[in-house]
C-alpha cells in the first residue's frame, strides 16, 4: 500500500534513498578493483595473472580487516518525500 503525505494528503510520494553509506574510498579499495589491478599489473610485467589475483585478494582482505567494523545499515522505517509539498516523512509500517 502506497503511503499518503500526512501534510497535504497527496498520494504522489516517492521513497527517499540514502546513498551515503558507501564512500568513493570504499569503492576504489573494493576487492574487485584490487584483483583487477593486480591482474593488470602482472600482465604488464609479464607475470602470471593468477599471482596478481591472489595478491589483490590478500590486499583487499588486509584492508577489510584493518578498517573498523561497520554495521550493516538496517532501515526498518522508510522515508518518503511528497512530490506536491516536498514534505519528508517516515512510514512506520
Amino acid at each position: 500500500m502506497k503511503p499518503i503525505c500526512p501534510c497535504c494528503h497527496s498520494s504522489a510520494v516517492y521513497e527517499v534513498s540514502d546513498n551515503t553509506d558507501i564512500s568513493l574510498f570504499d569503492e576504489l579499495l573494493s576487492p574487485a578493483v584490487l584483483v583487477g589491478l593486480g591482474v593488470s599489473i602482472c600482465k604488464t610485467l609479464k607475470v602470471h595473472p593468477a599471482i596478481g589475483a591472489v595478491v589483490g585478494i590478500v590486499l583487499a582482505t588486509v584492508i577489510e580487516l584493518t578498517q573498523p567494523n561497520k554495521a550493516l545499515p538496517m532501515r526498518v522505517n522508510k522515508q518518503y518525500r511528497c512530490s506536491s509539498c516536498d514534505h519528508v516523512f517516515t512510514d512506520f509500517n
